[in-house]
C-alpha cells in the first residue's frame, strides 16, 4: 500500500521542478483548459500544441467558440481526427453559452451533464480550473497506479478504472489539479509503456513492480482484437467545368467531413452512376493505392479518375475544396488525385 503524505509530497515536488512548459499549462482559464483536454484525448502532446494554439487564437474567449460554424470547426480540427470530439465540445460549449453566462460552472454535477463530459474530462477540467478533489485516470495514469500496486487487473474494464479512481481520490491532496497532472506528467515521460526510466523515478520507493523486478509486466491488458478491414475504390470524378463531386458524411465515424465517393472495390460502374446521379466516362485511369488506420478499421483505398459531362449540388469547383473539411483518410487520397492533375508536382 502506498503511503500517501510521502507519496504525494514526492510526486509533487517532482512536478513543480519538473513539468513540461505546454501551453495550456501557462492559463487558469477553465475554457482553454477544456479544450486542451479536449484535444489531448487519444492524441499526442506534440501534435496538440499547434492546434491548441491555433484554436485559442482564432477563439480566444468561449462566447467566440459557441458562436462558430460546425463546419469551420471541423475544418479547423482537420487533421486531428476523432471528430466527434468537436462536436460535443462545441454542443457543450454552447450549452455553457445559453444555461451558465458563458462561464464554465464549478459545480462538477453541473458539468458533468454537458456533453462529452465523462469521467475523465469532468475530473480533469474540474481538478485543473477549481481544485475539486477529482481524479482524472487516463490511460498514463493507469499504467502508473498498475505498476505502483502491481495490480494484475485488466486495466482496459470500466469496473478496474473505477476502483483506480477511487483509490486516487481516497490519497488526492488539496492541490489535487496538480497532483492529477504529476501522475499523468510521470506517465509521459518517465513510467512510459516500453522504456520506463525507473531510475529517475520520484516515487520509486513507493513502487511494488520496481521492488520486484516486475515492472514491464504491468499494465495487464486484454488482447485487442484484430482491427477490421476495408476495401474500396475511391474516385476523383471531375466534369468539364473543373468541378469534382464531393459529398458531406453522415455516419457517425466522420460525420460533417467531406468525402469523395467510394465504393466497395465489385461496385459496378452503373451502380455508381445510379448512386451519385450522373452519366460516367467508364474509362477509369488508376492514380495510386493508400491506407489509413482508425481505431477499430483500416481502409484500404484505390483511387481512379473519372470523367463525366454532369453535374449537380454536389459538385464544387476544385479550387475551393481546400475550404471544406475532409478526413485526413481521404485526404491522403486527394493528394494522388491533385499530384496526377498537376503533373507530379
Amino acid at each position: 500500500m502506498l503511503q500517501p503524505a510521502t507519496f504525494n509530497n514526492n510526486l509533487l515536488e517532482w512536478y513543480h521542478s519538473n513539468k513540461r512548459d505546454l501551453p495550456w499549462r501557462r492559463t487558469d482559464d477553465p475554457y482553454k483548459i477544456w479544450l486542451s483536454e479536449v484535444m489531448l484525448q487519444q492524441t499526442q502532446v506534440i501534435t496538440v500544441i499547434p492546434y491548441f494554439e491555433k484554436f485559442i487564437t482564432k477563439y480566444p474567449t468561449l462566447s467566440d467558440l459557441a458562436g462558430a460554424d460546425e463546419q469551420s470547426l471541423l475544418k479547423d480540427w482537420e487533421g486531428l481526427g476523432y471528430y466527434n470530439r468537436i462536436r460535443n465540445f462545441h454542443s457543450a460549449i454552447k450549452e455553457v453559452e445559453e444555461n451558465y453566462g458563458g462561464r464554465v460552472t464549478d459545480d462538477p454535477d453541473e458539468f458533468f451533464k454537458l456533453k462529452g463530459v465523462g469521467p475523465y474530462i469532468g475530473g480533469a477540467v474540474q481538478s485543473i480550473a477549481f481544485n475539486h478533489l477529482l481524479a482524472a485516470v487516463d490511460g498514463n495514469v493507469l499504467r502508473v497506479m498498475a505498476r505502483l500496486n502491481a495490480d494484475a487487473r485488466d486495466t482496459t474494464k470500466a469496473s478496474v478504472q473505477k476502483s483506480v479512481k477511487a483509490d486516487i481520490e481516497s490519497m488526492i491532496p488539496l492541490e489535487a489539479g496538480d497532483f492529477n497532472q504529476a501522475l499523468m506528467e510521470l506517465g509521459a515521460t518517465i513510467c512510459t509503456p516500453r522504456t520506463p526510466k525507473c531510475i529517475l523515478c520520484p516515487v520509486q520507493q513507493h513502487c511494488e513492480a520496481f521492488k520486484y523486478n516486475t515492472v514491464h509486466d504491468y499494465p495487464v491488458k486484454k488482447k485487442k482484437p484484430k482491427k477490421k478491414e476495408e476495401y474500396y475504390n475511391v474516385y476523383f470524378l471531375q466534369n468539364d467545368r473543373d468541378e469534382i463531386y464531393l459529398y458531406k458524411q453522415e455516419g457517425d465515424l466522420l460525420k460533417g467531413m467531406y468525402e469523395l465517393p467510394k465504393f466497395d472495390v465489385d461496385t459496378s460502374m452503373e451502380n455508381i452512376e445510379d448512386a451519385l446521379g450522373v452519366e460516367l466516362d467508364h474509362k477509369k485511369i488508376y492514380i495510386g493505392s493508400e491506407k489509413h488506420i482508425f481505431t477499430h478499421k483500416v481502409w484500404y483505398m484505390e483511387g481512379y479518375l473519372l470523367h463525366t459531362t454532369s453535374s449537380n449540388e454536389h459538385f464544387i469547383p476544385i479550387g475551393e475544396v481546400q475550404n471544406v473539411p475532409m478526413s485526413m483518410a481521404m485526404k491522403k487520397i486527394f493528394r494522388k488525385f491533385i499530384a496526377e492533375e498537376t503533373g507530379g508536382l
